[in-house]
Parts: structure tokens; C-alpha cells; sequence
């Protein structure tokens, strides 16, 4: 009997005795087994936080403008199959079945891990269509991922934060060092839009010889009302609508993506329409993703302190009447203190709640760390997320608000809740 997508997803889990394991040897050899290396052009996008949106961004205006778009990204918040888009879809179970089946056999004793396993499938089924563009989210730092295996034609490093510092280091500069990798030299594109970059990533850009584009430096944006501009030293300059991703940091992730297709001109020809087109179709759950309810209920991935501090100044500038709780969920190697210490000041009530697997915090030992230095009563610990969920909904009125952060996991865990579910089925309707 044939493995169904649930059936191969458990047996990938298991087949390697380490989750992570940083090294490109093991791929290689398979990749060469099967052959999967594509011929089109190859657009490559790491750093700490906004990947996922730049990636989404790159894949809507490449395919407003007509083009046959691959894109491999991670982690999936509902399905297996979000990882892996063609032509603006999710691939189907059978497709990525007979990719997993052709891995099998290809590896023979190799080991591979759960990503290597899911980013050889995503390169199988790319080899399968006629793609005019392959767009590769980064999974861990940049120099031992998977996606460094493939030249692409523009490297992006959206920015540097302090995450994963098991595996990458344990300041910016190691860690900006290890997601630098990614750029190439021999005429490629390299985009950085940290505002702040380290100087590791000049550093390295430099030894490779690419051409390296920074914001602010080489391109940005400046606010207006109701819109934004663009600009670039490149000659670009363009007055936009608000993206579809909402926040103020999305200006910046929708800057990169428009330095990237503007300066790829010579591979890819775009036009300002498909670039307006596309900016306002691009979307991804959990990414300050507001569900139209009474109480209002936000769900954002935001897992380490980067991106709880942009959460919170997006809090800060939206005005609100009523009281704001907030379901958190984070692993236990995250900087949770740290975390709920920002969030703390824009909230009227904390639920921590656990999630599965075993690299969960513990709610009841993260609630004896913090709260003694909050107001009695203002944090307490839940079971699940769907607990936590449920008293919010519970002790909410009508103008009130639900805040779920700290994980893809936790963001996961709420929209498999059933009301919650209920509102993105309809609101995607």
C-alpha cells in the first residue's frame, strides 16, 4: 500500500538523528544523484525576520507580470504543502508523494533531515514545470542551509537579530557573517535591508565581490498619507498604496522586494503595474494578520525579540479603546523575559500558554520568572492555546482585542482553533 502525505511527513521526521544539522555534503550528494539543478534563475532570501513576507511580495509581483514563479518557504502554519508554490498554488499531495518517493530511492544510505527531505522535494517538482523564476526562503542562518547549495542571481538578507544563537553565534556580527554566505559574487545582486547592518555583512559582500544594494544607503522608502514612496539610486522612484501585509515594517520588506525586480530588469523585464499589482496581492498568515471579529483577534508569527519589539510599535501607533489580551506560546530557547517584557506595557492580560513537542517553555516556570515583576493577577498560565483562546473569548467584550504571538507554532495551534478558523475561512472568501 502506497504512503499517504501524513504517512511520508512522519517517516522524514524520523529518518535523521538530529532535527538541525548544518552541513551541505549530505545534499549535495543527492542532489547529484537526481540531477535537480534548474536552469532558470534563482532568487534567494534569508535574515532573521521577514523572509516569508519579502518572498511572498517577490512571488506576487513576478507573477502579476506574467511569469511561471517556484517558491520553497518554511515553516507551514496549516499544511505541508505551503512550503512547496507553483504558479501562485500549493502543491498537491501527489506531486509532493512521488517527489519524496524519487528521494528515497535517490539517497540510499544518505540521512536526511526534515527541511533537506522537504527542500529536495520543493527543487523536484520546480525541475517538473517550466519555471521562468525559483524563489528560495532561507530555513537556518545561510552558509549551511540547504537553499546555499543552488548560485542564485540575487541574494537577500532582510536583516540581523539575535535568534538560533545555538547554531549561528551569539552576537550580530557571527550571525550576520553565517547569513552573508548567501551572496555571490561574478556580476549577482545582494540586497541587505537591515537599517543597521553589521559590519560583517559589508565584510563579506566585499570578499565576494558582489554588488551590494543597503537600505537607506542605496534605496528605501519615505512615509506618506495615505501611501509611500520608493526610492532608489538607481533612478526608481515610485508612489505606492499601503501593501496588502500590514505594519510599518512591511515597507521595508515591500523596499527590498522592489530593488530586487527593478534591478533584475536584464533577466526578468517588469513594469511599475505588475509592481503596484503585486504589493497588494501578496499575503501570509500570521504576519500582523487582523481577523475581523468583535473582539478582534490578531495573529502574529513574531518569535524572538525583533520582531516582538516591531509588533509592539505597531501596537503603539493603532490607537484602542478596549482592553487587549495576549496568548503567548514560545519555544523554551527563545528569550521569552525578554519578550513579554516588551508586550507587557501595551496589554491589559497575559495568558502563557504551552505548546506541543518538547522544545515548549513550560507556562508554569515562565510564570514564576515573570510574575513578580508584573501586576498580580495580570499574567496567568494556560494548558494549551486553545485554552488560552477560549477564556480570552470568554472574559472579552465586544470592543476588546486577542493577541497571539511568541511562535509559528502558537500561531498554528490558533488557527486550528475553531473560531478562529472560522473567521480566516471567511475572510478569505
Amino acid at each position: 500500500m502506497s504512503k499517504s502525505l501524513d504517512d511520508w511527513l512522519c517517516h522524514i521526521n524520523t529518518t535523521h538523528h538530529k532535527e538541525v544539522d548544518l552541513t551541505l555534503d549530505r545534499l549535495r550528494e543527492v542532489m547529484l544523484n537526481m540531477a535537480l539543478y534548474p536552469v532558470c534563475p534563482v532568487i534567494t532570501v534569508g535574515g532573521t525576520n521577514g523572509k516569508g513576507s519579502t518572498c511572498a511580495m517577490l512571488e506576487a509581483i513576478y507573477t502579476n507580470a506574467g511569469y511561471e514563479v517556484g517558491l520553497f518557504s518554511s515553516p507551514h502554519l496549516i499544511r505541508f504543502n505551503e512550503r512547496i508554490r507553483v504558479a501562485n498554488k500549493d502543491a498537491n499531495d501527489e506531486d509532493i508523494i512521488s517527489a519524496f518517493e524519487k528521494i528515497e530511492l535517490a539517497r540510499k544510505t544518505v540521512s536526511l533531515t526534515y527541511f533537506e527531505f522537504s527542500f529536495l522535494a520543493a527543487l523536484n517538482i520546480f525541475l517538473q514545470q517550466d519555471l521562468d523564476l525559483i524563489i528560495l526562503e532561507v530555513g537556518l542562518g545561510g552558509r549551511l542551509d540547504a537553499a546555499n547549495v543552488l548560485d542564485p542571481i540575487c541574494a537577500i538578507v532582510t536583516n540581523v537579530g539575535l535568534d538560533h544563537m545555538e547554531f549561528l553565534g551569539d552576537n550580530r556580527e557571527a550571525i550576520g557573517e553565517e547569513k552573508a554566505a548567501i551572496f555571490r559574487g561574478d556580476g549577482a545582486l545582494s540586497i541587505c535591508g537591515d537599517e543597521d547592518p553589521p559590519q560583517s555583512i559589508i565584510d563579506v559582500s566585499a570578499e565576494v565581490g558582489t554588488n551590494l544594494q543597503l537600505v537607506s544607503r542605496d534605496f528605501g522608502f519615505i512615509k506618506a498619507s495615505p501611501g509611500w514612496t520608493f526610492w532608489s539610486n538607481s533612478g526608481v522612484r515610485m508612489s505606492l498604496s499601503p501593501p496588502r501585509l500590514q505594519g510599518e515594517h512591511q515597507l521595508i520588506n515591500a523596499s527590498v522586494a522592489i530593488e530586487a525586480v527593478t534591478r533584475l530588469k536584464i533577466h526578468l523585464p517588469i513594469d511599475a503595474a505588475s509592481i503596484r499589482s503585486g504589493l497588494l496581492d501578496a499575503e501570509r498568515l500570521g504576519r500582523f494578520q487582523v481577523l475581523p471579529a468583535r473582539p478582534l483577534i490578531l495573529l502574529d508569527v513574531a518569535h524572538n525579540v525583533a520582531s516582538v519589539m516591531a509588533l509592539v510599535n505597531e501596537l503603539k501607533r493603532a490607537s484602542y479603546k478596549g482592553k487587549t489580551r495576549l496568548v503567548f506560546g514560545a519555544l523554551a530557547d527563545k528569550q521569552y523575559v525578554k519578550m513579554l517584557s516588551l508586550m507587557e506595557p501595551v496589554v491589559d492580560r497575559i495568558l502563557v500558554c504551552g505548546l506541543p513537542g518538547k522544545r515548549s517553555m513550560a507556562p508554569d516556570i515562565v510564570l514564576s520568572q515573570i510574575a513578580p515583576h508584573f501586576i498580580a493577577g495580570k499574567v496567568i498560565s494556560c494548558d494549551s492555546v486553545a485554552q488560552a483562546i477560549d477564556q480570552s473569548l470568554e472574559e472579552s467584550d465586544l470592543d476588546d482585542r486577542i493577541i497571539v504571538c511568541g511562535s509559528f507554532i502558537t500561531v498554528t495551534a490558533a488557527l486550528n482553533h475553531p473560531f478562529v478558523s472560522s473567521l480566516v475561512h471567511n475572510s478569505n472568501k
